[in-house]
């Protein structure tokens, strides 16, 4: 079960949420064909103190959703949870070929300057930014841009002075591999977004990125996964 690979996930916003979750990304894995991925995330509440674990199997070729499911303990540490949760899902892993699957590690990891998330870290609406990416045997331009989006968010007064809900878009040496037209529920309050993470299996790549929402004490830096066939 540990040889399991994870590839995208999205965790929402509640309305108790605290500040400060960034919740880490505990595996990511592409079937042997490269055409579904599985990412699995873990990590501790803030506030609660609660164990929490997620995972979100993905279509590399149109980046849709295939298996999302989550779990919370008040008891076990991290690495528990998410074994209970990866047993718990096994059969529909498995029938998604992601049991076993091909163990990624990381082309491009983003060193953030401190364990609490900060607005800081991310890109604001109305400007963007480009990352050299080693995706295969050169690095390309990762372009991640930001910009304000409509959304009924209930905590306006929470979000940097002057700022509103936004989304991004993402390219890849000129591919547009994800763009927003709305914000989902998860994200009605998002107002900036930072590249993560980068995985590639053959043309077939998920991008961790994470957007940050309000929380009482300061922004969370929630993660958003994109897969994607690359040209």
């Amino acid at each position: 079960m540990r040889a399991l690979l994870t590839a995208l996930t999205l965790l929402t916003l509640a309305p108790t949420a605290l500040a400060g979750d960034r919740f880490g990304v505990q595996q990511v894995a592409f079937s042997p064909d490269g055409t579904r991925a599985l990412v699995v995330t873990g990590g501790v509440q803030d506030g609660s103190g609660f164990s929490v674990a997620a995972l979100t199997a993905l279509n590399t070729e149109q980046g849709q959703p295939l298996l999302e499911a989550s779990v919370r303990s008040a008891t076990q540490p991290v690495p528990a949870t998410v074994n209970t949760l990866l047993v718990r899902e096994h059969s529909r892993l498995l029938a998604l070929g992601l049991l076993p699957g091909r163990l990624a590690r990381p082309v491009y990891t983003r060193t953030f300057p401190a364990l609490a998330p900060s607005w800081a870290e991310g890109t604001r609406a109305g400007a963007s930014t480009t990352t050299p990416v080693r995706l295969w045997s050169r690095p390309v331009p990762v372009r991640l841009t930001v910009r304000s989006l409509p959304a009924r968010c209930p905590f306006l007064g929470l979000l940097p002075s002057g700022e509103r809900p936004a989304g991004f878009t993402l390219t890849v040496n000129g591919q547009l591999v994800h763009a927003d037209r709305v914000l989902p529920p998860g994200r009605r309050c998002a107002a900036r977004y930072a590249l993560d993470q980068v995985y590639v299996q053959g043309n077939r790549a998920v991008f961790i990125v994470r957007a940050y929402t309000p929380g009482f004490e300061g922004p969370n830096a929630d993660l958003v996964i994109v897969a994607a066939r690359l040209q």
